[in-house]
């Protein structure tokens, strides 16, 4: 039903101080005027013509402000309707008498009940719905979620029913969805101009606020190359949503012949909590292999494609070239020499100073004098260098060994010893560039026996896992016997890392490792690990010294330096995390790597990598907030390059938790009110009052230049000539 109203149009820019400033001095003035005039008349004539003359100035200025009456054609107030219908609302969280049922069918069995009735009864209504779209429907019944739908646009939907739909502008917009954002104008955005329009957002959450029970694996690390027999140790990013304290099964699989390496049950971390999990396993078959690290899908839980991931490991059936020097036979040089001579990926060699003149013709590892180091390539992949006189060697060795670590990738043990290691070597700049520690910070200690134990950082490192679970690992060394003396090191290089310490003497460093150039160096502050071999017919010490040799010499076996830059996936949804992963064979001295990031609809950027803390080699960031296209990652210089796409979530699936906070951050900004669906018998009461709504505006009749308007203006200026000149006022 339509009506007419009207109202006066007023052309007046003054400000209201300053109008009321001149009516008081006109006021006054005409006052004053009159009654002061020398005259007859009395004073009620005297007010008579200064009412006149006011009157007479009322009607120049209400001309002035062109006065004009405007005339509206007015209908009932309007009421736009926004319904959700993308995929995310047929998520079932929306608990029935029949059970679980979606978001949608629960929204339109409730505003079948009452809602939709009432307001036509008061309001124009007009049902909108949206998706990746925004149309105009008629009935709810029309309304079906589609599998096809590739996301939800929030804020044109918003702005569809602001600017776009036909008619005035509604008096209010209420929303019904579960608040999920993922394509188009933002829902802030929407609501902001919704209040620019005066427009109030009344939105309705439909869905379950908390997140979907999910559990995620990612960020795979484990070592590239490896030797028959190794311990392998791998290690990844747990993530659990809705299963805080649960149980569940982790796998290590080789998926070429679908064997499981190892299995671990775990207990799964609380919410926005990342754990870190490790598995180890023994790998005997050279080769390429097909590493799956898996978790078993738990009851739930419906996304399981993050339950996976994947790396590939080469065993790489190659003899580790060793060469152990030592100054005299003590009793850790025997261990080791004995030790390597049986472990079939190394092929020692020994130079023992100190020997008799025929020990190299009778033990046919043995060197007579220290190798040349007149080669390009020095013969040996891994040095370990106890207790040796230096002044028997020639200078050019410090020199060779520190190239060999630095540009080769060789590796490098030092074994502290009673004479020598390393307070002899104070002279020595390249092996004080070698060592770890600060060489004039070290002194002996002799002191009653202590045990060694790992460090928070040691537990990490494979080369320290002595048992097949950390449980084990951590008794074998409970157990070991103590050393009796060490050297004390007071301070450590910048980037050196602690594995052992002294267990009871203010944590003095006892197993220290650092990397030089391409190479690693390790330390050992006592040449007691001998020791390690009582009672236990020398398993852990063999397994120990088995894993650091194997460690140092993984980095000389790769002939060149390559380069692995990678995607943990190629294909993304919008809105997901990209993780950009840059590797080396060996490891390299920067703390941050640039990559080039280039995108046909983008502008060239570049990416900056961090350094991993515990692995020297690998770089990673994760890249936030690209938009949909492909992109090509580029490391200048170098031939590594890795290529992704990310599109727009074909099914919108990735977030299904309803984002109560945006919904009430939208009301509020629009000065409207946030409900759900167990509140929002409450929206009836808060809606605005039902005024009626303009629909179409008449032409406006101007009233300042009218006929009567000149002819009252004429008459009260004739009245006042008039009765002046009676009384003799002209």
């Amino acid at each position: 039903m339509t009506g007419l109203e009207w109202r006066i149009r007023w052309n007046w820019d003054w400000p209201l101080w300053l109008s009321v400033l001149m009516t008081i001095s006109v006021v006054a003035w005409v006052a004053a005027l009159y009654f002061r005039e020398a005259s007859s008349a009395g004073k009620p004539m005297r007010t008579l013509l200064a009412l006149l003359r006011l009157a007479a100035l009322t009607l120049v200025v209400a001309m002035l402000a062109q006065p004009a009456i405007e005339w509206f054609r007015t209908g009932r107030p309007r009421l736009v309707v926004l319904v959700d219908r993308s995929a995310s609302m047929a998520t079932r969280d929306q608990p029935s008498v029949d059970g679980d049922q979606s978001r949608l069918a629960a929204l339109k069995s409730f505003l079948n009940q009452s809602f939709l009735k009432t307001w036509q009864s008061t309001y124009d209504l007009d049902l909108v719905a949206l998706d990746e779209q925004t149309v105009r429907v008629e009935t709810l019944q029309s309304l079906t979620t589609s599998e096809e739908s590739i996301g939800t646009c929030l804020g044109d939907a918003i702005d569809y029913a602001l600017r776009e739909l036909p008619g005035p502008t509604p008096s209010a917009i209420v929303l019904f969805t579960d608040g999920i954002s993922t394509r188009g104008q933002s829902l802030e955005k929407g609501a902001q101009r919704a209040r620019a329009l005066q427009v109030p957002l009344y939105p309705v959450a439909v869905g379950n606020p908390q997140k979907r029970p999910d559990v995620a694996i990612d960020n795979f690390l484990a070592e590239e190359v490896v030797f028959p027999g190794d311990r392998l140790q791998v290690e990844a990013m747990l993530r659990a949503t809705g299963y805080a304290d649960q149980e569940a099964l982790i796998t290590l699989r080789n998926t070429t012949d679908d064997q499981i390496l190892a299995q671990s049950t775990i207990q799964l971390p609380a919410e926005e909590v990342s754990q870190i999990v490790r598995l180890a396993t023994r790998l005997e078959t050279p080769g390429q292999l097909a590493l799956q690290l898996e978790i078993k899908p738990l009851e739930g839980e419906t996304n399981v494609e993050n339950n996976v991931v994947s790396q590939t490991v080469e065993v790489r059936d190659e003899k580790i070239r060793v060469l152990l020097a030592q100054a005299s036979p003590s009793y850790e040089y025997r261990a080791l020499k004995s030790l390597l001579e049986r472990d079939p990926a190394v092929e020692l060699r020994v130079h023992l100073q100190e020997a008799d003149a025929d020990f190299s013709e009778v033990d046919p590892i043995a060197l007579a004098e220290f190798p040349s180091l007149q080669q390009e390539r020095f013969p040996f992949d891994v040095v370990l260098l106890g207790d040796i006189d230096p002044a028997l060697l020639p200078r050019q060795t410090w020199a060779t060994l520190l190239r060999l670590v630095s540009e080769q990738g060789g590796g490098l043990a030092c074994i502290a010893g009673p004479r020598f290691m390393p307070q002899a070597f104070q002279d020595s700049q390249p092996l004080r560039v070698l060592l770890p520690f600060e060489l004039e910070t070290t002194s002996r200690q002799s002191t009653e026996p202590y045990s060694i134990q790992p460090t928070a950082l040691g537990w990490q490192m494979p080369s320290l896992q002595l048992g097949e679970t950390d449980a084990e690992s951590r008794a074998i060394w409970q157990s070991f016997p103590p050393v009796s003396w060490g050297f004390a090191i007071e301070k450590i290089k910048p980037g050196a890392q602690v594995l052992a310490e002294h267990a009871t003497r203010n944590r003095l460093p006892m197993i220290l490792r650092h990397y030089v150039g391409r190479g690693e160096v390790w330390f050992h502050a006592t040449d007691e690990t001998w020791r390690w071999r009582w009672r236990t017919d020398d398993r852990y010490f063999a397994r120990y010294w088995g894993q650091v040799v194997r460690r140092l010499g993984r980095r000389r076996l790769a002939t060149k330096q390559e380069i692995h830059l990678t995607t943990d996936r190629t294909l993304y949804r919008l809105g997901e995390d990209i993780k950009l992963r840059l590797r080396f064979r060996s490891p390299v001295n920067n703390r941050a790597a640039i990559v080039q990031l280039q995108s046909a609809k983008n502008p060239e950027q570049e990416i900056r990598l961090h350094r991993h803390p515990t692995h020297r080699s690998f770089f990673e960031t994760v890249l936030q907030g690209l938009s949909p296209g492909k992109y090509k990652a580029t490391l200048p210089d170098e031939a590594a390059s890795t290529t992704f796409e990310i599109k727009p979530p074909p099914r919108e699936l990735s977030r299904l938790a309803a984002d109560h906070p945006a919904l009430i951050e939208a009301a509020k900004i629009s000065g409207g009110k946030f409900y759900t669906l167990e509140t929002v018998s409450e929206l009836l009461d808060d809606l605005p009052p039902p005024r009626r709504t303009t629909i179409e505006q008449l032409p406006p009749r101007p009233l300042w230049n009218t006929h009567a308007a000149m002819a009252l203006l004429v008459s009260v200026l004739t009245a006042e000539w008039l009765l002046r000149r009676r009384h003799g006022m002209l």
